[in-house]
């Protein structure tokens, strides 16, 4: 009896490992594939502006690290999700905090196109609603390509962009300090 007991429990603490993270309401997957490619979830946390939680930042990697500049610098795929979570979120509030993060990111030592940016922004200028999930995907080669509700709607072949993209979030000057932190698995 008790070694059945003791397989039971093995595979219960195993399968706890397959299911996804809940963080504010949001199930992340601890991997997804896009394009083919399987990534693990490294980290997600959540990012707050004036006490509201505003969106679920996830980031993904073909392997784990908490090394901020190499993942910013690498060529391998990975992928940034941003679940949103909260209705106070507007595409103009979404595109002015993007522009700022672009600045803030030009500050930490990665710059991005004038028209790489113009073109991401567009992305958001759709309607944003409560539980809208975009995908920002490095394929691994030289393309950004951004998702929304798993629908493509820009594609950036720009690796310097794809840099600074990412440096939003794990730069020097990140978004915000403690998500960069969740979303290295620190």
């Amino acid at each position: 009896m008790k070694k059945i007991f003791y397989i039971l429990s093995a595979i219960i603490l195993f399968s706890a490992t397959l299911f996804s993270k809940e963080i504010s309401g949001v199930d992340l997957k601890p991997t997804i594939t896009i394009e083919g490619q399987k990534l693990v979830l490294n980290g997600a946390g959540v990012r707050t502006i004036f006490l509201f939680d505003v969106y679920v930042g996830a980031l993904y990697l073909t392997n784990k690290s908490n090394n901020a500049k190499e993942i910013i610098e690498s060529n391998k795929p990975m992928d940034i999700k941003m679940v949103i979570t909260s209705s106070l979120v507007t595409s103009k509030k979404m595109i002015n905090g993007l522009i700022e993060a672009f600045d803030n990111a030009k500050k930490a030592g990665y710059t991005a196109d004038k028209k790489s940016i113009e073109k991401f922004l567009e992305v958001f200028k759709e309607k944003i609603k409560t539980k809208d999930e975009y995908d920002l995907f490095f394929d691994g080669k030289q393309s950004v390509k951004i998702y929304k509700n798993h629908k493509l709607k820009a594609t950036i072949d720009d690796f310097t962009f794809k840099k600074a993209l990412f440096a939003i979030w794990l730069s020097s000057k990140p978004a915000q300090e403690s998500l960069k932190k969740k979303m290295l698995g620190l």
